[in-house]
């Protein structure tokens, strides 16, 4: 349960960063995005907390590969949980250049006279890409890190009956799957645009993913084999019993 707390507040403190303290300038539209970002005093501190977010909702997934580990689906969970690895390690990077890199960047840019501002203008534009590119390759491993666990959620379902509900989990992770690598693409392809803006919109179903885990972490702590070895053993005593002869 506690990859489910995990996975529940790094949401809420994620939510607060980014959609609540962060600007909402689009980033394509870089110049009034970067004016903005400029009178912003606490622009690191918005940013760590982004990525503390990141780390506890990736500590959900792992308590997640955790939670899958035995037999075929717990190999599709262990190559889940290191792509999510990934995936953190690239935002941490990601955040060093938006959230430090840039934020000077544009403070440099606002202050400085007529004659530098087009130079340090370009400068942060130049650091801009590099950040997009770090943003595509990053929702580029949380698409394969969710596609992995469906690969999990319906190996593990195989199994009894009564675990047939982790296949729900596994088309959902399909979906979040689909959102995330379809943004990371075109992310990669164009850049900040229009596009890829609109294209972010298929990323909310990693949200319902995410809420998804931290739900089954807390409801279904167990191994997912559990129930079924307690009900295969029980019909093996029980066949085993009826077979001996009665005295």
């Amino acid at each position: 349960k506690v990859g489910a707390l995990a996975a529940f507040s790094g949401l809420v403190i994620y939510g607060v960063s980014n959609p609540v303290l962060h600007p909402q300038t689009p980033p394509h539209e870089t110049e009034a995005a970067f004016a903005e970002y400029a009178v912003e005093p606490f622009w690191p501190l918005y940013h760590l907390g982004e990525f503390l977010g990141i780390l506890l909702m990736s500590a959900a997934i792992i308590a997640l590969a955790w939670r899958l580990r035995r037999g075929v689906g717990g190999v599709w969970a262990t190559l889940g949980g290191a792509a999510m690895v990934v995936c953190a390690s690239v935002y941490a990077v990601f955040i060093a250049v938006d959230g430090v890199a840039l934020g000077i960047m544009v403070d440099r840019w606002a202050e400085a006279g007529p004659e530098q501002q087009e130079l340090l203008y370009e400068t942060a534009f130049a650091v801009r890409q590099i950040e997009g590119g770090l943003f595509s390759i990053q929702w580029l491993m949380f698409g394969i890190a969710a596609g992995l666990f469906a690969g999990a959620f319906f190996a593990s379902a195989e199994r009894p009956f009564r675990l047939r509900w982790l296949s729900v989990m596994g088309w959902l992770s399909v979906v979040a799957s689909i959102g995330a690598l379809s943004f990371g693409i075109v992310q990669a392809q164009t850049g900040y645009s229009d596009v890829s803006m609109a294209f972010q919109t298929g990323l909310y179903v990693g949200v319902v993913w995410v809420v998804a885990v931290g739900v089954l972490l807390y409801r279904h702590p167990e191994h997912t084999d559990t129930l079924g070895e307690v009900s295969y053993r029980e019909d093996a005593e029980q066949r085993h019993m009826s077979s001996r002869p009665r005295v």
